[in-house]
């Protein structure tokens, strides 16, 4: 309009320059000119203010028109479209105004349901980058303004269900495993056989059946199945009873058989998550069997177990362990030297096994160095220091980690020994510097593990690395090639200390192995030195032991003081104390560390699950032997934490198989 208006006047002062120009020429008389000229000059004049004056009052309508038109709007989106508003007050945080959305939602029977403490919450979710709330049945995204004190949000239930439905709909694969079937089934002639397998598949089909999963069986030890991630959720609400129920089937037709099962889903294609089902079975198996391991097919993905109520059977055979040697001296040989770490505040299993790889190494003409921290070390550990003084050719094998970095090279290789935690290495700085890492330990593996390691010789079963490391040796040593005393002496030291004296997790196999050991010149009376306590050790494990309180009527806690550092073997021995004790079952001393974590030692005499309690809290370890450490909290709130895991986990941590 304001345009065209222009146009207008524009137009006018052309049209009155002509007629002025036309009364120049035509008229003669000077006054009438000076008339004509003025009366035009009013009719320009009069001509612009009308036309400023409509174009004003355009405008102005206009004005008022997208007013009132804005005023709908604002109304009809304050009031009619689903999005809530919350003005608040940003000091209290009280809620100022609600529109009618916002209203519906927060305003129910005549109560008010916003509070200074929700909004708060809300803000402190946002800053998170956590934009989902639920109100009742319904689920909302929202948005807030700092700067205007005003959450805005809307309805996204529908949405919500359809993804939902979605993820319940993804396809999940399982691999189901009989554990020992071999073993079992080597003493049996056709007709027990047969019976076996009967029943099992019987079992097995019932139980898929129950929740209509597509399943086949591969072969006699091993069943498939794809489901949907819903039939599998309601798997894990009932905690795979299958588990129980096969293993007291069984029991009572005196057949020690147990599954395991890995279960994946939500792989980009089907070869991913079939993939990781496998791994999954894999490390269901290397844990001890008797369990489910369920994990999406994500790489940040975190593993859930089921089952593990069992000690862990023996399931290496001599076979599988010639194997294993066999497959490390081609790793050895194929490397340009060796480097050996165990974990921090390494014990004597950890000492002992990482010497024995050393011998090992050197069977194969490879340098071998054992990487320790002279300031994380503990008193069993000092006084090997102090004996190794009387062997140079051992001594002069430990280096720093510092040193370990400037020495390896890319053909390098890194032994594991005693753990498989990448967090737990002495230096997991150097742990990152090695592309070709091999894995030796005794413990029921963990979700951390090493990306891609070139060998993972993980035995449950085993009473500690340093039995494993022993049998290895076993293979490969003749009458050119065999262990040194100290370095036998080490090695029964630390299968000494994880059997406490041969009394727990001990079977034939550790026998067999203390024997080779002694025919190598182990020492037994320098073993019983390295792991004695000093009376300083001793007072202190008293001074812990007076600090015991029942939590059920055989299980222990101990609570050490926030200020007072404690090594892990004075916490351990601690625990070991207790449980051989009269009606003591369980032990849990809880400790703050000289690397100021703080750390829960765990023992069981076999009829409670310490593993899993332990598991619950981030650690791991054994059935009757288990571990966590924590950071940046205190004794008493860990303390508070154990309390909370063993209330909940109680009936499981009671049940254990028959």
């Amino acid at each position: 309009m304001k345009k065209n208006g222009m146009k207008r006047i524009l137009a006018s002062v052309f049209v009155l320059f002509l007629l002025e120009v036309i009364l120049l020429f035509f008229l003669s008389n000077k006054y009438m000119m000076i008339a004509g000229f003025l009366i035009l000059n009013l009719i320009l004049i009069n001509r612009i203010f009308y036309l400023i004056k409509k174009i004003e009052i355009s405008n102005t309508e206009k004005i008022r028109e997208a007013s009132t038109i804005a005023e709908k709007s604002l109304d009809y989106a304050f009031n009619e479209v689903s999005v809530g508003i919350i003005n608040y007050d940003s000091e209290t945080k009280e809620a100022k105004w609600l529109n009618p959305f916002a209203e519906d939602i927060f305003h129910k029977d005549g109560q008010t349901l916003i509070s200074s403490e929700l909004i708060q919450t809300y803000v402190s979710r946002a800053e998170k980058g956590k934009d989902i709330f639920k109100v009742g049945e319904h689920v909302y995204r929202f948005n807030i303004d700092t700067s205007q004190n005003t959450i805005t949000f809307r309805d996204i239930t529908e949405e919500s269900n359809l993804y939902r439905e979605k993820l319940e709909m993804q396809t999940a694969i399982g691999i189901v495993s009989v554990d020992n079937y071999d073993d079992i089934t080597d003493s049996m002639d056709e007709k027990e056989i047969s019976y076996l397998n009967s029943f099992i598949t019987t079992m097995v089909s019932d139980w898929m059946d129950e929740y209509q999963v597509f399943y086949k069986r591969l072969n006699a030890e091993r069943y498939f199945f794809i489901a949907q991630l819903e039939d599998i959720k309601k798997m894990m609400d009932t905690k795979f009873q299958i588990l129980d129920k096969i293993r007291k089937e069984s029991s009572t037709r005196d057949i020690p058989i147990t599954l395991s099962m890995g279960i994946s889903y939500g792989g980009e294609t089907l070869s991913q998550t079939g993939n990781t089902a496998q791994t999954n079975l894999d490390t269901a198996l290397v844990r001890g069997g008797d369990q489910v391991v369920v994990k999406e097919a994500k790489d940040n993905a975190k593993p859930i177990f089921y089952g593990g109520r069992t000690a862990s059977v023996a399931k290496r055979t001599r076979v599988r362990s010639r194997a294993m040697s066999t497959a490390i001296q081609g790793i050895l040989t194929e490397s340009s030297d060796v480097y050996i770490m165990g974990h921090r505040f390494p014990d004597m299993d950890a000492i002992g096994s990482a010497f024995g790889m050393a011998r090992l190494a050197k069977f194969h003409n490879k340098e071998a160095w054992v990487v320790l921290e002279q300031n994380e070390s503990i008193p069993d550990v000092e006084r090997v220091m102090i004996e190794l003084e009387k062997y140079p050719d051992l001594a002069k094998q430990i280096i720093t980690p510092k040193e370990a970095m400037k020495r390896k090279t890319d053909s390098s290789l890194l032994i594991m020994v005693d753990y498989h935690k990448p967090s737990l290495s002495i230096s997991q700085e150097l742990y990152e510097q090695f592309d070709k890492v091999v894995i030796i330990d005794h413990h029921r593996r963990g979700d951390e593990f090493p990306a891609k390691p070139l060998l993972a010789y993980i035995e449950s079963s085993a009473s500690s690395a340093s039995e494993l490391v022993t049998e290895l040796i076993e293979y490969q040593s003749n009458a050119q090639r065999s262990l040194d005393k100290l370095e036998a002496t080490l090695l029964l030291a630390g299968i000494v200390v994880d059997t406490k004296s041969f009394s727990v997790r001990t079977t034939a196999r550790t026998f067999d192995v203390a024997s080779y050991l002694r025919t190598c010149g182990a020492d037994s009376s320098l073993v019983q030195y390295l792991l004695s306590s000093d009376l300083t050790s001793y007072l202190e494990m008293n001074s812990l032991i007076a600090q015991s309180e029942y939590v059920t009527p055989d299980t222990v806690i101990v609570t050490g003081s926030e200020e007072k550092e404690y090594d892990s073997v004075t916490a351990a021995k601690t625990a070991d104390t207790l449980l051989s004790m009269v009606g003591i079952n369980a032990a849990f001393v809880i400790t703050k560390r000289t690397d100021k974590q703080i750390g829960i030692s765990a023992r069981s005499n076999g009829s409670i699950n310490v593993q899993l309690i332990m598991e619950n809290l981030g650690g791991g370890g054994h059935f009757t032997n288990a571990a966590v450490q924590l950071t940046n909290v205190t004794v008493a709130e860990v303390k508070e934490q154990l309390l909370k895991v063993i209330q909940q986990n109680i009936d499981i941590m009671y049940d254990p198989a028959p």
